[in-house]
């Protein structure tokens, strides 16, 4: 039906398919990975073409191939962005890496993803930070970076939408007790490019 692009934390710009719903290993699906711009020349995918799809590891889906012969002439090539769908920032692609990137660090839609890696389980653990609240508090400008969520105050969590007092107190717990991790799961949570969790461990 369409294809749209994703920035993601370290600023990579992804092409995803939005597709007409399907059912698929047990899930609908209405949207597919296309990894990025070479794939979609690789698979020459247009706009409105109907395509096979898979679900790489039963988990996440993605485009297989077209089905070249069901074309009718009115599908559309999709355009290389130029600039960041979200910032505006002009577009680099590294001489050895086959991703664009947005490589202004205060691209909102990179701080959100960054927000939620830093949260995430396997990083400093801050249970009840998922999308909606890594969201709100980008957009209201209460966290420009991770040191911010440290001096997040009650009042400010407060105000987001759909929470009440105890899931507040609970939030700003959550972050305080992730002060106690240890120094590889910082070191993981920065996000730092070709640092994962081992590399954090042995640093």
């Amino acid at each position: 039906k369409d294809i749209i692009v994703q920035v993601g934390r370290t600023g990579a710009i992804t092409p995803v398919a939005i597709l007409k719903p399907v059912h698929l290993s047990g899930t609908t699906v209405s949207r597919a990975t296309l990894h990025n711009f070479d794939e979609i020349d690789r698979l020459d995918v247009k706009m409105g073409d109907k395509v096979y799809v898979e679900k790489s590891g039963e988990i996440i889906p993605k485009v297989l191939s077209v089905a070249k012969e069901k074309r009718t002439g009115r599908e559309k090539r999709f355009p290389v962005p130029s600039k960041c769908p979200v910032c505006s920032s002009k577009l680099v692609r590294a001489r050895e890496e086959v991703a664009i990137r947005c490589e202004n660090v205060g691209c909102p839609a990179q701080i959100k993803e960054a927000l939620l890696h830093f949260a995430s389980r396997n990083a400093m653990d801050i249970e009840n930070m998922g999308d909606a609240i890594a969201n709100q508090l980008v957009d209201k400008g209460k966290v420009k970076d991770y040191g911010d969520i440290y001096y997040l105050k009650f009042e400010d969590v407060k105000i987001l939408e759909r929470m009440a007092d105890k899931s507040a107190k609970n939030l700003i717990d959550a972050i305080q007790d992730s002060k106690s991790r240890d120094l590889n799961r910082l070191i993981y949570a920065l996000g730092i490019r070709h640092v994962g969790e081992h590399a954090a461990w042995l640093l």
